[in-house]
């Protein structure tokens, strides 16, 4: 059946008179038999009998009323879909290709699973499958989930362990291929992670920051590509000296990625470099660069002659002699090659003054409380242990960090004149403290206000000059803030600690999605980077535009009738997904 009219004309004015029919065949020809003359009707009732007519042809549809329509429930849908998108982008699937699971739920979709769970919602493992059951991603994967459970994970984490190396030379290959000059620098740092209520064989008590201590822990070393994008990843004992563990990476790179003999610098932090070290990147024919720590710059055999006649308070702002303007923060000089090594002297005047101001205040906050100490070791009332005494002493000075700057703390005994309550007077055992500065360790590490020591073995020369500029290798070092981008996600972002996991094999599994949910993130924040946007990484607004677009469930209260409809797509979000190459999401959404 359908809506149709007839006009006709009244003193200039047409009207239209509606009716509802229908179309018979009669042999070979096609009738229209009227059902029901309707006569006049507004625009709105045409519209409306139109739509009751549509609704009468198919099976699934039914007439109802806006106020008989409840919203049932509703699914997170387009922040997953976003992510299983990029998943399809780079064909991760196709990382996974030793003994994988072959099933319903296969090795390649549970890591999958795991992975838009980082990305969009991170939990630990047990809240997985009620996590999958609240969102869309049964839809947006368009499999049955059934399957998905705790022992179904813990299995995976095993299969997902056992393909590291895969996913590994998988990623290597995908990169290298698109971009050869991103392996030029390769960026490599550890992170800690800790446990609680967990025994782990991997885990260790270590020198973790502050939020670790008295918790056993893991090392995390991470190596990536000059574009921040991971592909080789350690998991070590939290025990490890973070020099023991470069080798590793040295080594992949030299044999399993190829890397020797193709002009690659590794950058890497202070307490990395050794000896060692600096011989098994040579030995692979590859490039370092590096800073020294503090303690190590005066045995590494640079000059800090330039630096004894800077002081704070010299009218002009402090810069040594013969230094060039790298930028506002830092001046640096080519010190050249010593002992086969070549150093990179750099000077940042705001961190000299702070440097000088910070030690003077601490000094003089000591004298301060060593004064006021012997004010009331004069006035002792009961007698004083000299050790204890000492060791108050001691502790400050260790509060401080200037134990360095100052002799060991001597007592001289005397004593003093208690009044007792009941007016009599009693001899009460006591000390004056004194304590020298060591001028000359004073001296000396003044020499070091400001000053930061770049170490690298780009020796080759080019003309009257090195082949390699300090410019180049100071900008090196300071783009390694990539990989602290790569340990700030995982842990913030990501949730990596503390582990609710505790075999060695599902630990490294967990790093190993954390590391796959990382490179999603950092290509999303490169992809909005490379449209002009900001560098959302580190920010809940890298996947804010496809928050709260979900996909609700309908019912009409009065037939019972369920439907699925996604919520409207923001115009701005639209655009957004097809300036991403992510037109498909916007298209599967609208279905």
């Amino acid at each position: 059946m359908h809506l149709g009219y007839s006009t006709s004309t009244y003193k200039g004015r047409t009207y239209k008179s509606y009716t509802i029919a229908e179309s018979q065949r009669d042999g070979k020809s096609v009738r229209k038999r009227t059902i029901w003359r309707l006569g006049k009707l507004t625009e709105q009732q045409a519209e409306q009998i139109k739509l009751i007519l549509e609704v009468m042809k198919s099976d699934d549809q039914v007439v109802t009323r806006l106020k008989d329509i409840v919203v049932q429930e509703t699914r997170a849908y387009l922040d997953i879909a976003v992510v299983n998108d990029l998943w399809d982008q780079w064909q991760l699937d196709g990382a996974f290709n030793y003994d994988v699971t072959d099933s319903a739920l296969p090795t390649h979709t549970m890591s999958r699973i795991l992975t838009i769970n980082r990305c969009t919602d991170p939990c630990s493992h047990y809240p997985v499958p009620m996590w999958a059951e609240k969102t869309a991603l049964r839809e947006v994967l368009g499999i049955d989930l059934s399957g998905l459970n705790d022992d179904k994970i813990y299995y995976e984490l095993d299969k997902i362990h056992n393909n590291k190396a895969s996913i590994e030379n998988y990623l290597f290959k995908r990169m290298y291929s698109d971009n050869p000059g991103s392996f030029d620098f390769l960026n490599y740092d550890l992170t800690t992670t800790y446990f609680i209520g967990f025994k782990c064989n991997l885990s260790a008590f270590g020198k973790g920051k502050v939020e670790c201590h008295g918790r056993r822990q893991v090392l995390l070393g991470v190596l990536i590509n000059d574009d921040g994008y991971p592909f080789k990843w350690d998991v070590f004992p939290g025990n490890t000296a973070e020099v023991k563990t470069l080798e590793t990476n040295i080594n992949a790179c030299k044999t399993r990625f190829g890397l020797g003999q193709k002009n690659v610098t590794l950058v890497f932090d202070r307490g990395i470099i050794s000896e060692d070290n600096a011989n098994l990147i040579e030995d692979a024919q590859m490039k370092y660069i590096s800073a020294l720590d503090r303690n190590q710059i005066p045995g590494c055999g640079v000059s800090l002659e330039s630096f004894k006649e800077l002081e704070i308070d010299q009218g002009t702002e402090p810069l040594p002699t013969g230094f060039k303007k790298y930028d506002d923060q830092l001046y640096f000089e080519d010190a050249g090659i010593i002992a086969g090594k070549r150093y990179v002297v750099g000077f940042n005047p705001m961190f000299f003054k702070e440097d000088r101001n910070n030690r003077n205040e601490k000094i003089a906050l000591f004298l301060s409380y060593l004064k006021k100490e012997n004010k009331d070791l004069k006035t002792a009332q009961r007698d004083r242990d000299v050790e204890a005494t000492k060791s108050r002493v001691v502790k400050e000075l260790k509060r401080l960090k200037i134990k360095k700057y100052f002799d060991p703390p001597v007592l001289s005994p005397m004593t003093v004149q208690a009044k007792l309550k009941n007016g009599t007077v009693k001899d009460v055992k006591s000390f004056q403290v004194q304590i020298n500065k060591k001028t000359e360790v004073i001296e000396a590490d003044k020499l070091l206000d400001g000053v930061c020591v770049f170490v690298t073995n780009h020796t080759e020369t080019q003309g009257r000059g090195f082949k390699v500029k300090p410019q180049s290798i100071i900008k090196a070092y300071r783009e390694k803030t990539k990989i602290e981008d790569v340990f700030k996600n995982v842990k913030s972002f990501l949730k990596l600690r503390p582990f609710f996991v505790n075999t060695e094999a599902h630990v490294k599994a967990v790093y190993t999605i954390c590391i796959l949910a990382y490179f999603i993130n950092r290509y999303l924040a490169n992809q909005r980077r490379s449209i002009g946007e900001k560098d959302y990484l580190n920010s809940k607004e890298l996947y804010a535009p496809f928050k709260d677009i979900d996909i609700a469930t309908l019912e009409d209260s009065k037939s019972g009738y369920r439907f699925k409809k996604a919520v409207k797509l923001p115009a701005s979000t639209k655009a957004l997904l097809e300036k991403l190459s992510l037109r498909q999401v916007a298209i599967d959404h609208q279905k």
